[in-house]
């Protein structure tokens, strides 16, 4: 049985006035330091001291890992707070407590306390919503927050609490004009949320980076779980139904689990989840309840239309949609493949456009939104013409935006018989899948 679908939630409008405020302010804009996040604790009476957390810092796989994390610990009797970003169709999806979005009026609420303090403390949009995040989990009782980074590690509003276990997913290029251009500047961003004396577990990463890890750790004194200490994880089976893993760790062997994300890459993201769930709980029960229960929008999310099968994952850099391409044409032989890509002007791509040829026989560019994301005529000359050309891949290029009125008339194309592949990627950034997504829903297809 494939699984069902998460719910999309559908904020009612407007929003109420002060998360809306809240909400208005411009993701983009950063501030550097923890300056802004500590004052606001200190007016909010520190919720933050009010609960354990576990810190997931990764260019990639901290949804996975902080989702499946947050699970098991639910499962085993904790009741637990999960803070990700960004969110697909709602902010509500950023805060889960005990599985369950909050409510817009706990929300706001929150932000009712945050808003009155703009005029004195100028924080970020990232630095409310974490704020609120807090005092949501204070207010619930919560006894144990993830916390999934949102930019970095070091001065990373989430990088405010105390962590009990501080986890790192993965290292590849990214957002390199704020953390740096090289992955080993990447890293040392990300190593901010280690602490002297807090385990840390670690996902795979090259020997080279292994090697910074290894040093900062012994000369902090920080109880280090590399990637290769953490136990065995291999593969099963994998189809588009899901995908069944053995696990195995220094703790215990859980046998044959069917894991809440498809492809090889999230085996490695289960193993890091479950250690980090063995050092806080001593001792896991419920692995496949808890891996059952796990719902995160956008994450290679599989569904028959109209005799096509639509797969909507999130991949917005370089590394995740080189895995997303691997994990469909392990599944999926080119000929029948199709892409419908958008990507923000923000990333590079380095490696998918090689891999792009040989695994789909049809690419759909999208704008998914205006003026953010690449044209299509743009991302075609990132991926480059004539390569594209000379292997022979179908390049539909749609030349309207997220603003527009076409996406039913462009959804209806896809789905066609016109179109002859049957499996369709829909793939880039968090905006793409939620356009895509929520037309589909819009017309009843989803």
């Amino acid at each position: 049985m494939r699984r069902t679908p998460p719910r999309y939630i559908e904020p009612p409008s407007p929003l109420p006035p002060n998360l809306s405020f809240v909400l208005g302010l411009s993701p983009s804009v950063m501030t550097l330091g923890l300056a802004n996040m500590r004052q606001l604790m200190t007016s909010l009476g520190h919720p933050e001291r009010r609960f354990e957390s576990a810190l997931i810092a990764g260019t990639n796989g901290k949804g996975s890992v902080s989702a499946l994390l947050s699970s098991i610990l639910k499962a085993n009797g904790k009741r637990v707070g999960w803070y990700t970003s960004p969110h697909i169709y709602s902010a509500r999806e950023r805060i889960c407590v005990d599985g369950e979005p909050v409510s817009l009026d706990a929300m706001e609420e929150a932000a009712a306390r945050i808003v009155p303090l703009r005029e004195t403390i100028g924080y970020s949009y990232f630095e409310a919503l974490t704020a609120i995040a807090f005092h949501v989990f204070a207010e619930r009782g919560v006894e144990w927050a993830v916390l999934e980074v949102g930019l970095g590690g070091r001065f990373d509003a989430t990088n405010v609490v105390q962590p009990k276990v501080s986890i790192l997913t993965s290292i590849s290029l990214d957002h390199r004009r704020i953390l740096g251009d090289s992955e080993e500047e990447i890293l040392r961003e990300k190593l901010g949320i280690t602490r002297p004396g807090v385990p840390f577990v670690c996902g795979k990463l090259s020997p080279n980076l292994q090697s910074m890890v290894n040093t900062k750790a012994s000369d902090d004194r920080t109880p280090l779980e590399g990637f290769d200490s953490l136990g065995k994880v291999s593969l099963v089976r994998m189809s588009f139904e899901g995908m069944r893993a053995h696990l195995e760790t220094r703790a215990a062997d859980y046998g044959e689990i069917t894991l809440p994300f498809i492809g090889e890459h999230q085996m490695g993201n289960a193993l890091v989840a479950l250690r980090a769930a063995e050092i806080i709980l001593g001792r896991v029960e419920r692995l496949e309840e808890a891996a059952e229960a796990v719902s995160l929008p956008g994450r290679f999310e599989v569904v028959d239309i109209q005799g096509k099968t639509v797969i909507l994952d999130v991949a917005h850099n370089d590394e995740a949609l080189t895995a997303t391409l691997k994990t469909l044409t392990s599944l999926s032989p080119r000929e029948e493949n199709c892409i419908i890509l958008g990507v923000m002007r923000r990333k590079e791509l380095l490696d998918f456009p090689r891999e792009l040829p040989g695994r789909v026989r049809r690419a759909y560019l999208i704008e998914p939104i205006k003026e953010e994301a690449f044209t299509s005529p743009e991302l075609l000359d990132v991926l480059g013409v004539k390569a594209l050309r000379d292997t022979g891949i179908d390049i539909c290029i749609e030349r309207f935006h997220a603003d527009e009125n076409d996406w039913a008339g462009f959804i209806r194309r896809v789905l066609s018989p016109s179109n002859p592949c049957r499996m369709l990627l829909v793939t880039g950034s968090h905006r793409t899948v939620e356009v895509i997504g929520r037309q589909l829903r819009t017309m009843g297809l989803y």
